[in-house]
């Protein structure tokens, strides 16, 4: 048995060396010999186990197999959890790939079980990054969202905002973006006041932070223009409306925002900046999105 330990061991040696070196179908071949070898030598299903099933998984996912990739790594991770001490750190990884795959692959409820096994056990990591948390609950709220559970997406983005704020204090910039998020949330959900109240929090932060021009205030300020319509106020909404289009224009690379909210202007200066009849009414605004998070990809280094 030690011999057949000692080839697992070299075999994984020369598959971290093959894979280093971008030569995949190789690395893929000695993963598959060194997950038989770590069957036989390994019967306990320890973790030298999952690890050749975690391998060759994501060997599989960067090949762009994702579907066997799937196959391996949920291997692996029920042998994390079976473990008599788990590895909270080790059951992070490995739910947190898991999570992004099964995303990729449109599998919306498996995604968001494997997202919740991440979150709880990232939280039980004191050292992990608040930004990993917070795009693990933005993507389960996007999910959510995208299937018309509206109602079970917003304790994600609270939640979000939650560790944003203990992390980096009420009046930080990235705060700003998850209040940013979570009004267009409460606007898209015609929850008015709050979106408001949101909306004018994070302006305040952004005001403070940067200088006038800033596209940030800029989506702020439009942001905030597209609740005020809604609700039919629409002399203050052309106000900040117009004081978004000039932020933008007076930077010297306006975002991609500035051409989504130009393309509106069109709309408010024959329904708004002109009239508040029923013409404005009827007039359908797009909210700017300020994401904070990277949506990660499912493919990680092996180790």
């Amino acid at each position: 048995m030690k011999g057949e330990e000692q080839l697992w061991s070299i075999l994984n040696d020369k598959l971290d060396t093959l894979r280093a070196s971008n030569r995949l179908p190789e690395a893929i071949r000695v993963a598959e010999t060194a997950l038989e070898v770590a069957k036989r030598a390994f019967p306990s299903a320890g973790s030298p186990l999952a690890t050749s099933f975690e391998k060759l998984g994501q060997l599989l996912d960067q090949k762009g197999d994702r579907v066997s990739a799937r196959e391996y790594l949920v291997k692996a991770h029920a042998i994390l959890e079976k473990v008599k001490t788990p590895d909270q750190r080790a059951i992070y990884r490995s739910a947190r790939r898991l999570a992004f795959l099964c995303d990729n692959l449109g599998q919306s409820e498996e995604a968001i079980s494997f997202y919740e096994k991440a979150i709880a056990a990232g939280i039980q990591l004191e050292e992990l990054a608040y930004s990993d948390l917070g795009t693990m609950l933005n993507n389960v709220a996007l999910i959510f969202r995208k299937s018309g559970r509206q109602k079970a997406a917003e304790p994600y983005y609270l939640h979000a905002l939650q560790i944003y704020e203990k992390q980096l204090g009420p009046d930080h910039v990235d705060v700003a973006s998850v209040l940013n998020n979570l009004a267009v949330f409460y606007t898209n959900e015609r929850r008015y006041t709050e979106a408001e109240k949101m909306h004018l929090r994070a302006l305040r932060i952004r005001e403070k932070a940067y200088p006038p021009t800033h596209p940030d205030i800029a989506q702020s300020k439009c942001n905030l223009a597209v609740v005020y319509h809604s609700r039919g106020d629409y002399a203050k909404a052309a106000e900040l409306y117009r004081a978004s289009l000039k932020s933008w224009e007076a930077s010297e690379k306006p975002s991609k925002d500035y051409e989504i909210v130009l393309g509106h202007a069109h709309c408010w200066g024959a329904a708004v900046f002109s009239s508040r009849g029923g013409i404005g009414r009827r007039v359908r605004l797009r909210t700017v999105w300020g994401n904070p998070w990277r949506f990660e990809s499912s493919r990680e280094q092996l180790g």
